[in-house]
């Protein structure tokens, strides 16, 4: 029974997972649990899992995704490693259980549970984090991805960045309480954004378990989603950069122009991330004055067809009047 307490149980395990192409297999053993757990529950369980998942199991990655962990590597046996998680997953309540009732009885000796102490900041040599900055910089971009719930009647969008390494969050509008924060990564083998990193095209679909292809397809059952909406995004060099997504547990009916304004506001978004860039130099600030201007050429297309009031024209008004930048 759920009692808000931040202890999961393990409800079930999803095996064996997803191989990732020809060659070792990566593989994906996912645990799926009855509640999210409490950060003090996951710093015990970072602490216990390591070397002996590695060692025993093949386990390079452990991530939580909502209520359910992954783990990914070389897995050879995903039933001995469910029933080495289900252990973990104990002794780790019982450590958390015993602090805590310890940090009753003392609470200055509370060293278990505390958070760790604040450490300077530094700047991030990672690219990714730099583009996530990059993103959140952009005052319009929550309005906008509010927009795109909207448009679309989904409840969680976000922009990720998508290497062939990695699925990482930069922004993200959630009202599903799917847990997704900036900075914060899927196993890039469970998403969908991994196929279109690779053929470069937008995938809409409005009802997985009735659709010829994703109804079989692991990740909507993973995730728990039914519709689904996800277009590339590309630098002003061409550059793929990832992907602006939406996805809702309910189907939709999204038309054909509704998912060209979401393409839009991709292309602005895209378009927007190099705006510091450009005005550095005249030429590379008239190349982004051109491609601000074909996006907000398209806005107005859309909002010409669009129903008067509907949210697709308030979209697409919305997005040619931030197109156009100042003299």
């Amino acid at each position: 029974m759920y009692t808000a307490s931040g202890f999961p149980t393990v409800v079930g395990f999803d095996l064996p997972g997803l191989k990732d192409g020809p060659g070792p297999s990566r593989v994906i053993v996912s645990a799926l649990l009855d509640t999210t757990p409490g950060d003090d529950w996951m710093r015990v369980l970072d602490r216990l899992a390591w070397p002996t998942l590695r060692l025993d199991h093949g386990v390079e990655q452990l991530r939580l995704v909502g209520q359910g962990i992954h783990f990914v590597g070389d897995i050879r046996d995903g039933r001995g490693l469910s029933a080495a998680v289900r252990e973990l997953f104990d002794l780790v309540t019982a450590r958390v259980l015993s602090a805590r009732m310890a940090a009753l009885e003392h609470p200055m000796d509370d060293l278990a549970l505390a958070a760790p102490p604040l450490a300077p900041m530094v700047v991030s040599q990672d690219p990714r984090m730099a583009d996530v900055a990059a993103l959140l910089r952009l005052p319009a971009l929550p309005a906008l991805l509010e927009l795109a719930s909207r448009l679309t009647g989904m409840g969680f969008v976000a922009v990720a960045r998508v290497t062939a390494e990695r699925w990482t969050a930069c922004a993200v509008h959630d009202l599903l309480g799917f847990g997704l924060q900036p900075g914060q990564d899927l196993v890039l083998e469970t998403t969908i954004c991994d196929e279109i990193r690779q053929h470069q095209r937008t995938v809409q679909f409005d009802h997985a378990s009735a659709h010829p292809v994703f109804s079989t397809h692991p990740t909507p059952a993973m995730y728990g989603f039914e519709s689904y909406l996800s277009v590339p995004m590309f630098r002003r060099d061409g550059s793929f950069f990832g992907t602006l997504c939406a996805l809702d547990p309910r189907p939709s009916q999204l038309d054909a122009l509704s998912v060209k304004c979401f393409e839009v506001l991709a292309a602005w978004i895209g378009a927007q991330m190099e705006l510091d860039d450009a005005q550095v130099g005249g030429d590379a600030s008239q190349t982004l004055q051109a491609a601000l201007q074909a996006v907000a050429d398209a806005a107005a297309g859309i909002a010409a067809s669009a129903q008067p009031s509907s949210p697709l024209q308030e979209a697409a008004q919305r997005i040619r009047a931030l197109s156009l930048l100042p003299g």
